[in-house]
């Protein structure tokens, strides 16, 4: 009758365990006579292999399950601190990420959640829902935030690692005041340099023209003095002409000195400066590159911390090119032209020439102008 049952009940270990305990029944003794031993073996092993077999498929059900003690190794598990709390401090539950975290700052596990944010809060000096604290050699950020079950209200508080961030946020802080410091050191090494140029062009004018002077006259008086017959007002006028001529054509020699000068001072805050080719003899022109490798090496070392800076100048068929490159770090795929840039860009096409901007993947700018042209 209990088979039966178990059969229209579609129970089939129900069915298994009944067939195995019918010979473990006093009367099975009778009816199996000789054979009540073996039949009783092979109930025990049957019995015993059901329950392993019982046994795993519990656990295996246990694995798939979410249970209260499934979702504590779950959280625990968890590499971020996590503390949930009644709104009187009570702790229900507290994850040993956390727990660490308090013995690490307090030698001491608190029972109380209020208590420990502020503790964490008193410490730090910050009254924040967020804090960040340092221990030992780390940074944790810890957050308290409130939550309501069924209208009763609780907090949550967790503490995540951020020391990665942290670092960072020092390295970026470094790399600025080092930028502030290499610009100051820049602009006062600029503002040298200018006065130096300015002052060095007029010494170098007055002596080129005091030189030639001195020269030319007394070519000319020693002519007039011999009564050279081939002296008139025209020669004397070509002659006069040829003075200005002499004095203007050592114009590029001060522009090749300002260079220099700029690779000096460029050097002396740890900048390397590469000039290759010569600058072009449009006296305009030769000024315009001057300038554009001046602020081009500014804003390497202003802006992406540059520690190498190279301008390459070309002449081929009256066309002058200038290209400049750094080894800066630059992150924008976009620029736009500031004050410095842009000024070049408009004496550029005044020349007849182009100014272009290459921001991404390296910064670099080409110049391009040609002898000759029409800057009206």
């Amino acid at each position: 009758m209990f088979i039966a049952t178990a059969v229209y009940l579609k129970q089939a270990h129900i069915t298994l365990s009944i067939c195995f305990a019918l010979p473990l029944l006093p009367f099975a003794n009778h009816l199996t006579y000789g054979t009540f031993t073996v039949v009783l073996f092979t109930a025990l092993i049957m019995f015993i292999i059901r329950s392993v077999h019982l046994i795993l498929k519990v656990s295996k059900l246990k694995r798939n399950t979410i249970t209260p003690l499934s979702v504590k190794e779950s959280i625990d598990a968890l590499n971020t601190g996590i503390l949930f709390c009644r709104n009187d401090g009570q702790i229900l539950l507290a994850n040993h990420c956390i727990s660490n975290l308090m013995m690490d700052i307090f030698n001491k596990e608190f029972t109380s959640g209020i208590k420990f944010i502020n503790e964490i809060r008193n410490i730090s000096n910050i009254q924040n829902q967020q804090t960040v604290c340092k221990v030992k050699n780390s940074y944790y950020m810890i957050k308290q935030t409130e939550m309501y079950i069924k209208k009763k209200p609780y907090f949550l508080i967790t503490s995540t690692n951020v020391t990665e961030q942290m670092n960072a946020m020092q390295e970026l802080l470094s790399l600025k005041a080092r930028l502030v410091q290499k610009g100051n050191e820049l602009n006062f090494q600029l503002n040298n340099l200018e006065t130096s140029c300015k002052e060095g062009a007029l010494l170098q004018i007055r002596t080129r023209v005091h030189d030639l002077l001195g020269q030319k006259l007394s070519v000319l008086l020693r002519k007039l003095q011999n009564k050279d017959d081939n002296i008139d007002a025209d020669a004397i006028e070509k002659f006069c002409n040829s003075i200005m001529k002499d004095i203007l054509s050592d114009e590029k020699n001060v522009s090749d000195k300002s260079l220099i000068l700029l690779q000096e001072v460029m050097s002396s805050i740890g900048v390397e400066l590469a000039i290759i080719g010569e600058m072009p003899y449009d006296n305009d022109i030769a000024a315009l590159f001057v300038e554009t490798i001046r602020e081009c090496s500014t804003n390497a070392v202003r802006h992406s911390l540059a520690t190498k800076v190279r301008a390459e100048i070309k002449s081929k068929d009256g066309i002058n090119s200038l290209k400049i490159t750094d080894n800066g770090t630059n992150t924008c795929t976009t620029i736009q032209l500031g004050t410095g840039l842009s000024g070049l860009k408009n004496k550029a096409e005044m020349l007849g020439g182009t100014l272009s901007v290459t921001p991404y993947p390296h910064f670099s700018i080409e110049l391009t102008v040609k002898e000759g042209e029409n800057y009206d």
